[in-house]
């Protein structure tokens, strides 16, 4: 699986963990620590970039996923 795909499959998980949650996408972002600017731009699909690492365990924690289901790497 090349970076693009990682990361598409990444942005879809991330919108069905907002869906799923309730949240507007402010509170969201507060719930996970960074701007709402910042989940916008994740949000958007303009960069093929991950999330920090922190960032990403604490997406995992706060939403009860695993690392591996929300990059992705398993379907559990």
């Amino acid at each position: 699986m090349d970076k693009r795909d990682v990361s598409a499959l990444f942005r879809e998980r991330l919108k069905a963990l907002l869906a799923r949650s309730n949240l507007n996408q402010s509170t969201f972002a507060a719930s996970i620590d960074i701007d709402r600017s910042a989940l916008s731009q994740i949000l958007s699909g303009a960069t093929t970039r991950l999330p920090r690492a922190e960032t990403l365990m604490t997406i995992a924690a706060e939403h009860k996923v695993s690392l591996d289901w929300l990059l992705g790497l398993s379907q559990d």
